[in-house]
């Protein structure tokens, strides 16, 4: 199993944050998944997860989570040590929420 913790902070370390927020994302589902929000499947899509998350608010974090990690991950965008502390702060409190 994927320790995330540790895998991000390497990739923090390497500031290679574009994979950082893969790992962050990664991690998100997992936690879904173990808490029985969403029944993880690589054959899914983000929008089959965000159907499957059935609390509105968190669902909205979700969709918040999802348009960043696929503006960076699919879209291939570089992002900044700055940016990606911004974004690590919500996810954090995404987390927290779960």
């Amino acid at each position: 199993e994927i320790n995330f913790q540790e895998s991000i902070k390497g990739y923090e370390r390497n500031r290679d944050f574009r994979y950082a927020v893969r790992y962050q994302f990664l991690w998100i589902l997992k936690i879904l998944a173990d808490k029985n929000i969403i029944e993880w499947n690589p054959e899914k899509t983000n929008r089959d997860y965000m159907s499957e998350i059935k609390e509105k608010q968190l669902q909205g974090k979700f969709r918040d989570a999802t348009k960043i990690f696929d503006y960076v991950w699919y879209g291939e965008f570089e992002i900044d040590e700055n940016s990606y502390h911004q974004m690590k702060e919500k996810w954090a409190v995404f987390h927290e929420k779960i």
